[in-house]
Formats: C-alpha cells, structure tokens, sequence
C-alpha cells in the first residue's frame, strides 16, 4: 500500500523541531518549572499587593471605620504606608481574623 509505512519508520514530523534531551536536562527543566510555579502560587496566595482600609475593610467583611479602629489600638498592624494611609497585605488580614477567632 502507498499510505502505509515500513516497520520501525518514524511519522513525518509536519515541520515541527524534534527536541532530545538528556535525563539532566530534564531534571533541571522540571525543577525550574517547579520553582515558577511555586513563586507564582505564593504570590497569589499572598494577594500580590495592598489592600487600603476600605478594601481591607471588604476583605475580612467590616468597615473602614473598624479597620481604622483596630489599626489604631494596635490589634492590626499594616505592612506598610502610601503617605499616611495604612495599607495591609491579605495574609495579614487573615492572620488577624485568625488570632481574632482564637480570642473569642
């Protein structure tokens, strides 16, 4: 038959490159890989940015007003300022409604 390939012939490749690569190789594409990944999970885990008092304020679900409060009697403390304002990160906010859970 025309369309049939002998034993042990390899399919036309269709003009893509064929990549060979040692176990090393391998290895240390998979590793960083993994490590991408891993920096990009943390990163979203962590919010990836500041949350003002308003946002904060939605994100563990009171108001500005209270995270102004809890800021000022040093229940909550932001990560850092943009001018006077405080801004908080989501893992502070969480870790703080976390420890609020354990007080109640």
């Amino acid at each position: 038959m025309a369309g049939s390939r002998a034993a042990g012939e390899r399919p036309p490749s269709f003009g893509l490159p064929m990549l060979r690569a040692d176990e090393r190789f391998v290895d240390a594409l998979a590793a960083s890989v993994a490590e991408q990944v891993a920096d990009r999970l943390q990163g979203a885990a962590e919010g990836d940015g500041y949350l003002n008092p308003e946002a904060a304020g939605r994100y563990i679900s009171v108001s500005r007003r209270r995270v102004h409060e809890l800021t000022s009697t040093g229940l909550l403390e932001p990560d850092g300022y943009d001018g006077r304002t405080p801004l908080y990160r989501r893992r502070t906010l969480d870790d703080y409604v976390m420890k609020a859970g354990e007080r109640a």
